[in-house]
């Protein structure tokens, strides 16, 4: 078998698939998803342990794989997404966006690596495109596994309605952590001031570039709260609290926890999927 499914947590409730979602976010060893309702209901949340730099038939084979053994059907579904980490991305306005410009407004910024291809998605929260590359092997796999799958960044799925609610009348530092890297996102206003994402070689490089965020954007200590999603624990969460006043988890999109055991469920852990 070429796949380890770690975690595997599942609602016996019946939902037609037109009525679900389908979340994927890849990981650096493998990747992660969420089934959910249209009304809101968490229906299945998982993690697989893969190579994602696999041949693309290979890849495909996994998540087939996967899939038939789970008995989840990734087709005809109202959603379905891949959630994928970029660091080669721009914002747009939506006023501004020419679409026969998009891999200029990437190329501008930065140089195309070999095996990647410009990917659009529209964030209809803050009226703005984003424009980023994606490696095109893993896309192609997900999309044959998942017909009608949308791809979007990491950035583009951590700034929506809820981020920006939770800005209103003052500042907030949302922070993703991830496998040597951590995600910044800096609202005020429910206005979206930036995005970037820094190689963080441990949870100390986490906070210090937490702390020269705040510097850089003048924000006061009153008025700032900082979210926490992704790879934290109760150690790390206990030290970078003594840095702000008012620390919180993000959990993503509010969900119905049906099934009991969901409900021990570190949602932070899996914010980009849910």
């Amino acid at each position: 078998m070429s796949y380890r499914i770690n975690t595997f947590i599942t609602s016996d409730k019946v939902v037609a698939s037109y009525e679900k979602r389908l979340s994927i976010c890849l990981l650096s060893n493998g990747f992660s998803f969420s089934l959910t309702s249209v009304h809101d209901e968490l229906l299945a949340i998982a993690e697989v342990e893969c190579k994602v730099d696999a041949p693309m038939a290979e890849l495909l084979t996994t998540i087939k794989g996967v899939f038939s053994e789970l008995n989840i059907q990734p087709f005809g579904l109202k959603e379905c997404e891949l959630v994928v980490s970029s660091r080669q991305f721009v914002w747009v306005p939506q006023h501004l966006y020419d679409e026969n410009r998009r891999r200029d407004y990437l190329e501008a910024l930065c140089t195309l690596e070999r095996g990647f291809d410009v990917v659009t998605s529209l964030n209809t929260d803050i009226k703005s495109w984003m424009i980023f590359s994606a490696e095109s092997n893993k896309v192609s796999a997900f999309k044959i596994a998942c017909p009608g799958l949308k791809i979007r960044c990491q950035h583009d799925k951590l700034v929506n309605a809820i981020t920006l609610e939770n800005s209103d009348f003052k500042s907030l530092l949302l922070v993703n952590v991830r496998d040597g890297e951590a995600d910044y996102e800096v609202l005020c206003n429910k206005k979206l001031q930036l995005s970037n994402t820094f190689d963080c070689a441990n949870f100390d490089e986490v906070v210090f570039h937490a702390l020269n965020l705040t510097k850089q954007f003048h924000l006061e200590d009153a008025q700032l709260s900082i979210a926490l999603c992704g790879d934290i624990d109760r150690e790390r969460y206990a030290r970078i609290r003594p840095f702000f006043p008012s620390v919180t988890l993000y959990n993503g999109r509010p969900l119905m926890l049906t099934n009991p055991e969901m409900q021990h469920i570190h949602l932070y852990r899996y914010a980009t999927i849910l």
